[in-house]
């Protein structure tokens, strides 16, 4: 989307993915978010990131990361006062041309994810019929769900006949989701299952 300058000069940042700069708040691969000074044109900009996926496509990080310690050696030396921060913004560590492309299937799991949850759901309502202070539980395990998916499906390794699998420490206020899991899997029986209220 091209804009011309009186859209710059209205927005303090605006984002660049792809070659191609936009202020609306969405998101993209390769997106990076930059200040825009007042009055600069985008463009020009635009220009700069496109040398710089230049240098990394033909010369790689290493040489970009020396191109820009460079440039920021001489602005110091020009009088330029640049800003620093020790807090910085998160950026990936994989730049997202060399991230791998998810290796399951995200519906399916996604799927399965909902159906956990809510077994966990329905697992910590019952308990609280018995016990009235572990509604905590539901918060624990939905807010870290895709964390405990993700590791079960792609990491965490079973047991077998030349490897004693990985030992995982689950957080206690998870358990709900965790043996909803198992639950689902065949795992634990329904019994099993009533047991969570009691203890």
């Amino acid at each position: 989307m091209n804009r011309d300058r009186s859209d710059v000069m209205n927005n303090e940042e605006a984002l660049v993915n792809n070659g191609t700069t936009v202020n609306n708040g969405t998101t993209a691969d390769n997106e990076t978010r930059i200040p825009v000074p007042h009055g600069l044109d985008d463009l020009e900009v635009q220009e700069w990131l496109e040398s710089l996926d230049s240098v990394l496509e033909s010369s790689g990080p290493e040489v970009a990361t020396e191109i820009l310690e460079r440039l920021r050696a001489h602005a110091t030396v020009s009088g330029i006062d640049l800003p620093f921060s020790a807090n910085t913004p998160y950026a990936n560590t994989i730049p997202a041309r060399l991230e791998p492309l998810f290796p399951g299937d995200q519906e399916l799991e996604r799927r399965i994810k909902s159906l956990i949850r809510w077994n966990a759901l329905a697992m910590v309502v019952r308990a609280n019929r018995v016990e009235h202070n572990i509604g905590g539980h539901i918060s624990t395990f939905a807010s870290a769900a895709t964390l405990y998916e993700v590791g079960f499906n792609h990491f965490f390794r079973a047991r077998t006949p030349e490897f004693e699998g990985d030992t995982v420490y689950f957080q206690g206020h998870a358990s709900p989701g965790i043996y909803a899991r198992a639950f689902l899997e065949g795992r634990l029986s329904a019994q099993n299952w009533k047991i969570f209220a009691a203890n």
